[in-house]
């Protein structure tokens, strides 16, 4: 192999672990969004940087400072080591996660159904490590 040819390929692989890296840093850089539902309730969603949503709070509420609460609480508990973070299997058998608080109130759930239990923890270690610090915004209608 000549100098050339060794010295793209090392500039290929490292062309490709920077982009993984890249995808990977986008998917942990989380936001929540404060949104009005069609039903007119505040609601909250946390997404991905590559705009899927990972979790959804079980409720709607009338006061957008208490879906904003909301979005404390979970902030706060995902934070907490001894976060109550529940696995699953749906009736699909797709594995799913819930968040609870102290009292027994799930607070968060998994907006999809993973094939992989590995995903669905790999879902659970991003929101662990990232959504303490995610960025909440409003939707405006």
């Amino acid at each position: 192999m000549t100098r050339v040819r060794a010295a793209r390929l090392v500039l290929l692989v490292a062309g490709l672990f920077a982009v993984g890296g890249l995808a990977a840093a986008q998917e942990s850089r989380l936001k929540f969004e404060v949104y009005k539902d069609k039903a007119g309730e505040f609601r909250w969603r946390l997404k991905a940087g590559n705009g899927e949503v990972l979790a959804t709070g079980g409720q709607g509420y009338k006061a957008k400072a208490d879906a904003k609460r909301g979005v404390e609480s979970v902030q706060k508990a995902s934070t907490n080591p001894k976060a109550n973070f529940e696995l699953y299997e749906d009736a699909k058998k797709l594995h799913r996660w819930r968040l609870k608080a102290t009292n027994g109130q799930v607070i968060a759930s998994s907006s999809q159904g993973y094939k992989a239990k590995a995903d669905a923890e790999k879902a659970i270690a991003n929101i662990k490590a990232n959504a303490g610090k995610a960025e909440v915004t409003e939707i405006k209608d």
